[in-house]
């Protein structure tokens, strides 16, 4: 009888070891090197999913064998995937900018020229055109 009992404690503790379970690890980095926050890890074809953390690591735990596929995504960024064919450590995986960032960071965005911000003021400036049309709206006695 005490060697069931003993069985089933471990057996009961197995699961909390992390046996079984298969794990990748990694971190998630853009063009700079800067982490991404956010971006979503998933094993494709699976619902197991995960997000990078403020440093932009990730922790996949699965009981699938590996050579496992995964799909990373975040806004902003053009969509990845990777194969993984052991675990450990996947080191750092930079995702490329998508057109709309790479619009804005290079300055041929639309939204670059419409206002500035005036840190020694503390102040939105708009450009001439801009000011001139909220002339329009001003009101006078």
């Amino acid at each position: 009888m005490m060697r069931i009992v003993t069985y089933m404690l471990v057996l009961s503790v197995v699961p909390y070891l992390g046996f079984g379970q298969n794990k990748i690890n990694g971190k998630v980095v853009d063009q700079l090197g800067f982490p991404v926050y956010r971006a979503s890890v998933e094993i494709n074809a699976t619902d197991i999913i995960t997000y990078t953390d403020y440093e932009g690591s990730f922790l996949l735990k699965s009981e699938k064998d590996f050579h496992w596929k995964i799909n990373i995504k975040s806004k902003g960024y053009k969509p990845e995937s990777f194969f993984v064919l052991s675990g450990g450590n996947a080191g750092n995986i930079v995702l490329e900018y998508d057109a709309d960032i790479k619009k804005l960071l290079d300055g041929s965005s639309s939204l670059h020229p419409k206002f500035y911000w005036d840190s020694w003021n503390e102040a939105i400036l708009f450009p001439q055109s801009e000011n001139l049309l909220a002339g329009a709206f001003s009101i006078s006695n």
